[in-house]
């Protein structure tokens, strides 16, 4: 029996971590995030896990490598791992890099060994209707913490201020405000001060 295991990832309220707010670079910087939380971070894991990016796409099963990347975009990623360990390794550096570099994007993933002479669209699609579901559904939503005593709120999530849009935003296109780090992340994805990524890439989707 040829055991493997396949690795779904998906995140939840796209819409509403990207439309938090209504100023557009907001929009864009969130848009970034999750594009490089589900597709080029996923690619970062993967190759510190000893697959190399331009081999990634190989099949598992003759590449000698210890995963695979089988889609990677709008939010959701499939991958195949050797062993349950590897999967949960992965997820695990993957989650901590989320929750570092941008607060506020919500990852659900689940995993299951299966043998390859099952149908993997068989696998893969029985997971997404009932384990991934199961998940999304018991999953617990995070309570940020609201501050202790005297604190203020960021203008665009309600959650406590850490900052001010001053270093990510020119004076002259729009007022100061308050900012949580949820959106403290987004601006920095498009602030020039921070090498504007989000911009550089050129490929920002708001259509999630």
């Amino acid at each position: 029996m040829n055991n493997y295991v396949v690795t779904i990832l998906d995140t939840t309220g796209i819409q509403s971590y990207i439309f938090t707010s209504n100023r557009l670079r907001e929009n864009i910087g969130a848009s970034y995030l999750v594009k490089e939380a589900t597709n080029n971070w996923v690619k970062d894991h993967l190759e510190k896990l000893g697959v190399p990016k331009h081999r990634q796409s190989d099949p598992i099963t003759s590449s000698g490598l210890i995963a695979e990347l089988v889609y990677a975009g709008g939010g959701n990623a499939i991958l195949l791992f050797k062993s349950l360990e590897n999967a949960r390794q992965f997820t695990h550096h993957l989650s901590k890099q989320i929750l570092e570099q941008a607060p506020g994007i919500n990852l659900v993933a689940t995993h299951k060994e299966f043998d390859w002479g099952e149908s993997l669209y068989r696998v893969v699609q029985g997971l997404i209707d009932n384990e991934l579901e199961k998940e999304k559904r018991a999953r617990i939503p995070s309570v940020p913490l609201l501050g202790l005593g005297i604190t203020a709120s960021c203008n665009s999530t309600q959650l406590v201020a850490v900052d001010t849009s001053a270093d990510y935003v020119k004076v002259d296109e729009e007022d100061t405000y308050l900012i949580s780090l949820e959106t403290q992340a987004k601006l920095k994805a498009v602030s020039v001060k921070h090498g504007e990524p989000a911009n550089r890439a050129g490929e920002t989707h708001l259509n999630f």
